[in-house]
């Protein structure tokens, strides 16, 4: 047998699979060192590196950073962590205790590797704080509602919120016990589920007030905190990204408007309704029409000749037909203080929670804080300003500097700052098991915070000296929407008024002017 020639044909029939097989080993090792190029970096000093073996930030060699915190037991916290985390690096980290930086002090120099400041004041700085990277973004940022983050990390990621304040939303528990409402939550959203909507709000509005007389005490004498009210089409002042436009001719603006058209058609406060107007009470007279003439055989028919009952309704059928009331958005008062707080209203908006706090404890009454009620499967989104963590765009350390952040914004260093603090942290509702927290009050304005958003940081496309929040301040939009609610225009009138005031103040603010 000619070995030999078996051999070579046992080769040739094999030689593709061999092939094979030697391309599959390169590409795996080609593949193996991409991973691992991927998944390995240097804390050299420039730029912030995370481990994914170790879920961590690398420390730079010889790093020392020092991190401004707001309580004394938070920084503790954060070095005691630290140290347990990277016995290597022990003492790197030192701290500070200070309220948030003001701009005041920002503008003259980053005192700390790791700061705390307001939103707001970070967008004047955004270009000389460190970018924590998209690693920061989806381990920390994902654990923060993305409505609260606005445009400041568009471009990269600078801040990491970490507390917020505003008005909430509230109800009177025992109040409404009282009243018979069932107020079971089966979904855990913070509302009882008889009050989920404003739908089912305005379809319990009589027996609300069989007993007490507001529905809800909205007013149309303060745009700030009216804003929540524009937001049922999911229109914010952020929707567009771009801060000189605002958004008030989309269709998600347009749709919110429905809620006020549907508050106009509820008694919202039966202290100050009235009686609809008749259309005869309304309709303009006509001089050209001569009036009926009187017919001999009546015109002489005294006050007491009465007609027969066939002849017309009855005093007491009359009496039966319920004239329609309604209530002028000009007469609803601001009153969200005294109407709840006098058991008047089942609801209201606080912003004052130490006033709250007061009553309820004075009172007995329960209040409880949620989110606003829904419009088309929507919670209302109200507005909160936000303080956060940044860091020094000059740090030598920016890798320590992203860990040190990370660790403050661990479940456990989150709970140890509120509880030291008394501030509402920002926390995303799907990751509440992470903090160690019981107060349920505290707990109940977490959730609640998650519906909220932040003014735009953003500066007016053509002036950049003027922010685009300015805009919502500055242009009076409630006589249209006072119009709308009292049916004297439609939808699209309104939207139509509320562009053109927008456009009016957009020529004269967005343009430099010339000094």
């Amino acid at each position: 047998m000619n070995y030999k020639k078996v051999w070579g044909n046992i080769m040739k029939q094999n030689k593709s699979i061999i092939v094979g097989i030697i391309v599959s080993l390169v590409l795996g090792l080609i593949a193996t060192g991409y991973i691992v190029s991927q998944t390995r970096c240097t804390a050299d000093g420039e730029t912030v590196c995370y481990d994914k073996k170790t879920e961590m930030f690398r420390i730079e060699e010889n790093a020392k950073i020092l991190i401004q915190v707001e309580s004394e037991s938070l920084g503790e916290y954060a070095v005691k962590t630290w140290n347990e985390l990277h016995p290597e690096n022990e003492g790197a980290l030192t701290y500070a205790v200070s309220n948030p930086l003001g701009i005041d002090v920002l503008s003259k120099e980053f005192p700390y590797d790791v700061m705390v400041v307001k939103q707001n004041d970070a967008a004047y700085f955004v270009d000389k704080f460190l970018d924590l990277g998209s690693d920061m973004d989806s381990i920390v940022g994902s654990k923060i509602p993305v409505q609260l983050q606005d445009t400041i990390n568009l471009k990269g990621y600078y801040l990491v919120q970490n507390s917020i304040t505003g008005s909430l939303f509230a109800y009177n528990e025992t109040l409404m016990k009282e009243l018979n409402f069932d107020t079971k939550d089966e979904n855990k959203d913070g509302l009882p589920d008889v009050f989920e909507t404003w739908d089912l709000i305005f379809k319990n509005a009589d027996k609300i007030q069989e007993k007490i007389d507001v529905v809800f005490p909205l007013t149309f004498v303060d745009q700030e905190s009216f804003y929540p009210f524009l937001t049922g089409g999911r229109w914010t002042l952020n929707l567009t990204k771009k801060g000189s436009k605002p958004g008030f001719d989309s269709r998600e603006f347009s749709d919110g408007l429905e809620l006020i058209e549907l508050f106009g058609n509820v008694v919202l406060d039966k202290t100050v309704a009235i009686e609809e107007p008749k259309p005869e009470e309304v309709k303009p007279v006509d001089q050209t029409t001569k009036p009926a003439e009187v017919k001999e055989d009546t015109k002489d028919t005294k006050d007491t000749d009465k007609p027969k009952e066939s002849e017309s309704p009855s005093d007491s059928d009359k009496e039966d037909v319920k004239p329609k009331m309604i209530v002028k958005a000009e007469d609803l008062k601001w009153q969200y203080e005294s109407a709840f707080f006098n058991r008047q209203s089942l609801f209201t908006i606080i912003s004052d929670f130490d006033l709250a706090k007061e009553y309820s404890e004075s009172t007995g009454d329960v209040y409880k804080f949620a989110p606003f009620p829904k419009f088309d499967k929507h919670h209302l989104t109200p507005r909160g300003e936000v303080d956060g963590y940044v860091g020094n765009g000059e740090t030598q350390y920016p890798s320590a500097t992203a860990e040190a952040i990370r660790i403050l914004r661990t479940g456990e260093a989150v709970s140890i700052f509120q509880k030291s603090t008394g501030k509402i942290p920002v926390y995303h509702r799907t990751n509440m098991e992470d903090l160690n927290i019981q107060d349920v009050e505290v707990l109940d304005k977490i959730k609640a915070y998650n519906f909220h958003d932040t003014p735009p940081v953003m500066a007016l496309d053509n002036n950049p000296n003027r922010l685009a929040r300015s805009l919502y301040t500055e242009v009076d939009i409630m006589e249209p929407l006072r119009k709308l609610f009292n049916k004297e225009i439609t939808r699209d009138e309104a939207v139509k008024q509320i562009v053109q005031l927008t456009n009016d103040w957009l020529k004269e603010n967005d343009t430099m002017k010339e000094e």
